[in-house]
């Protein structure tokens, strides 16, 4: 058994028995880590509320080896992002980073970056008017899909090489981008300016600003269909949704 100390980012949680927990944590140096919190429930419990999802932590853990299930010894909050928290909206932009690192598979020995990139998109979160959340979700989804490799094209027609200009375009999930109006039959129906919305995303241009509801509609329909044609994770978008239908699916 050796002794781990890491910084990690609680992912979520479960019961365990009477007094403890299960936690998911994402950590710069293994990726995903889960361990038990033993008397974590506890009203005096040394953990406090230390392990509530997306928070950033300093942690202690004891690794079992050929065991995927480790103990908590010790959790330090970093980061605990105290706006987010009090707005169901930016929680449920939250959860959509989350569900990201729940989803995407990582090797270990490449795990940095995102978690990286995860604490900065949760900074964004806490700090940016209501209009910038959109574009800070869809710049940590582009950034996440291009350092796993997968970056779909967004500035020329895959098959021509054309800048995709001002013409009607078209995005094609499995080819992996944008195709002109000459080679684009079939796919979905893009305009140019969701395709430059989201060309500035994967550019990580800050203040997008506000969005359309026809560009939120085709720049989620771009991400959410790319992420599942290559098996790249989870629904990205569930938390929101699940918020417009009602606070509930948040906290379940």
């Amino acid at each position: 058994m050796a002794i781990v100390k890491d910084d990690a980012l609680v992912l979520g949680r479960r019961r365990f028995g009477e007094t403890s927990l299960i936690v998911s944590l994402f950590t710069p140096t293994k990726g995903p880590v889960r361990v038990i919190a033993k008397g974590a429930r506890r009203a005096r419990s040394k953990f406090g509320s230390a392990l509530e999802p997306t928070n950033v932590l300093r942690i202690v853990y004891y690794a079992k080896e050929n065991r995927d299930l480790h103990l908590l010894s010790q959790a330090d909050p970093i980061q605990t992002f105290s706006v987010l928290r009090e707005s169901l909206l930016r929680l449920a932009y939250a959860y959509a980073i989350i569900d990201c690192l729940i989803g995407l598979k990582r090797d270990e020995s490449v795990a940095g970056p995102l978690f990286g990139m995860a604490r900065a998109a949760l900074e964004h979160i806490d700090r940016v008017p209501d209009e910038d959340l959109e574009g800070s979700l869809w710049s940590f989804l582009l950034g996440a899909l291009e350092d796993a490799g997968f970056r779909p094209e967004l500035d020329r027609c895959l098959e021509c090489g054309r800048d995709a200009g001002s013409e009607a375009l078209s995005f094609h999930a499995r080819s992996g981008g944008i195709l002109c109006r000459r080679h684009g039959i079939g796919g979905l129906s893009i305009g140019e300016e969701t395709r430059s919305v989201l060309g500035r995303c994967a550019r990580g241009e800050a203040g997008i600003g506000i969005m359309s509801p026809r560009i939120i509609a085709e720049g989620r329909e771009v991400l959410r269909g790319f992420i599942r044609e290559h098996g790249l994770g989870r629904q990205p978008f569930r938390a929101l949704e699940e918020l417009i239908r009602g606070p509930k699916g948040i906290d379940s």
